[in-house]
């Protein structure tokens, strides 16, 4: 699978982004907590998705410490 995680703040351009990926061909999520990151990931690969891209708001606390984390799992 490949994932694009596109991070920043309020205003940064992320919707932007996940507009023109999804124009590229890729499932795109906006704003998805960084905490669903790794089922959702897998729910849509099992599902035949295997170009997605999703957003993350910088600004999410501590869970943002957790992203690396989380994208080994994906």
């Amino acid at each position: 699978m490949r994932l694009v995680i596109v991070t920043g703040i309020s205003g940064s351009g992320k919707s932007l982004a996940i507009r023109v990926l999804e124009d590229a061909g890729f499932y795109c999520i906006d704003n998805l907590p960084i905490a669903f990151l790794a089922d959702v990931v897998d729910g849509l690969e099992d599902r035949g998705h295997h170009e997605v891209a999703v957003s993350v708001d910088a600004r999410t606390g501590s869970s943002l410490a957790d992203l690396k984390g989380v994208v080994r799992q994906c």
